[in-house]
């Protein structure tokens, strides 16, 4: 009785182990075949994301690239545009008043400037270089603008400048705001019928003074 039992008790161990085993090799079957099942659709998922990032990459560059109107200044008086006329006294460089109006007939470079302004002086012997080059030969006007620096101090940069054109002060900066000088130097180039043709706000190069002034008619040899 006893032996029976024993040989029983193993007959149901050795079928308990057997259907261990079936029950393993059953679930790592259907283990191996749920990848096949679903990775297709795994596949698409993670390259429909991947797109998407792709493309949300794309626009987030190319929005870095286009300028910005906010950072970005820009003319107050647009091209094709009437210049707005003004009178404004003469600070260096001559005596008296200088009427916009009465320069008609030339073409007129307004460059607004300050003292303090680097660039500004850094423009400045390129601006007076090219004045006294051409100014008298190809009979255009050039005014520097000055809206903030003392009279002594605009006086003081024409000299260390040896500048030969005239430099005017605008105070209370109503040209300045007229004219819609956000940043300076700004240089306006109005032709000799009073029409704004070409306007640079940055520091002139010899390529945007010659585009420049081919918009007002003058024509660099």
């Amino acid at each position: 009785m006893t032996q029976r039992s024993t040989k029983e008790k193993k007959d149901e161990q050795q079928l308990a182990r057997q259907q261990r085993q079936e029950l393993k090799e059953e679930l790592a079957e259907q283990y191996a075949n749920l990848p096949r099942s679903f990775s297709p659709r795994k596949r698409r998922i993670t390259f429909l994301v991947l797109g998407v990032i792709a493309v949300l990459a794309i626009v987030f560059g190319w929005l870095l690239l286009l300028p910005s109107s906010v950072q970005q200044p820009s003319a107050g008086v647009p091209i094709g545009s009437t210049a707005p006329d003004f009178t404004l006294p003469v600070y260096y460089g001559g005596s008296g008043n200088i009427d916009l109006h009465s320069l008609h007939g030339h073409p007129v470079l307004l460059n607004f400037w300050s003292e303090s302004c680097v660039p500004c002086q850094a423009e400045v012997p390129y601006l007076e270089r090219m004045y006294k080059q051409y100014g008298a030969q190809q009979h255009f006007a050039l005014l520097g603008i000055n809206q903030a620096d003392p009279k002594d101090d605009i006086a003081k940069f024409g000299t260390t400048f040896h500048v030969t054109y005239p430099l005017l002060f605008d105070g209370g900066g109503s040209v300045n705001q007229t004219y819609g000088v956000t940043a300076i130097p700004t240089t306006y180039f109005i032709d000799s019928n009073g029409i704004v043709r070409y306007v640079v706000i940055q520091p002139l190069t010899p390529q945007t003074m010659k585009q420049g002034l081919a918009a007002v008619g003058i024509t660099l040899p």
